[in-house]
Parts: structure tokens; C-alpha cells; sequence
């Protein structure tokens, strides 16, 4: 995988790694056939999950903190799938703000435009 913008360093996947999330995803989505819906969604966010455990391997320098914080807090809240199903939709409902969020504050830090002043 490379970037297509010039501020990002390049992050990439080992073979096996790449290949071992395909398979995750691609039996996920046959196995989603037949368990309840919201199975699914908990399977997404373990994939999220193990997408961040790949990314924090390469020690990413812009995203290091949020990329540890984030993928603990869906590693503790996804198991709540199990027990406490309100609460883990809340958490489903709130995980896309935190990653527009960072989304964000990484644009926002990105190398200044010439002539720009802040940092």
C-alpha cells in the first residue's frame, strides 16, 4: 500500500498479515449469513481491531497515542456485544467520531502550507 499524499510515510501490511486479515474478512462475511446481525458489526470491530494491532507494529509516528488508546478501548468494549448490548451499540454509534477526530487533528498537524505560521 502506498500514499497517495506526500506527508504520510509509507505504511504497509506484511504478506501474511495482509492475507490473514483477508481471510478474517472474507469468512466473516460468509459466516454473517447465518449468525444474528450483530455479530457482524463485533467482527468489523475486531477487524478494526487487528488492522490498529498491524499499524502500531510499524510504530506510526503521527497516530502512535491515538492508534493504542483506540484500539484498547474497542478491544475492552467489543466483548460487551456479549453482556451489555446497549452499551456496545453506544460504543458502535461513537467510534466513528473518535476516528473523523483524529482524522482530523492529522490533517490539522500535517506539514504547514508554505507560508504558513503555525505548527
Amino acid at each position: 500500500m502506498t500514499s497517495s499524499e506526500g506527508d504520510s510515510p509509507q505504511m504497509v501490511l506484511t504478506e501474511d498479515q495482509a492475507f490473514g486479515l483477508l481471510a478474517f474478512l472474507v469468512c466473516s462475511a460468509e459466516i454473517s449469513l447465518v449468525e444474528p446481525t450483530y455479530y457482524g458489526t463485533f467482527r468489523l470491530v475486531d477487524a478494526a481491531s487487528r488492522l490498529m494491532g498491524f499499524m502500531l507494529e510499524h510504530d506510526p509516528e503521527r497516530s502512535h497515542e491515538f492508534l493504542e488508546r483506540f484500539k484498547e478501548e474497542v478491544d475492552t468494549k467489543k466483548v460487551w456485544m456479549m453482556w451489555d448490548r446497549e452499551a456496545y451499540y453506544d460504543f458502535l454509534r461513537s467510534a466513528p467520531a473518535a476516528v473523523a477526530a483524529e482524522v482530523k487533528r492529522r490533517e490539522e498537524t500535517a506539514s504547514p502550507a508554505a507560508g504558513d505560521d503555525q505548527a
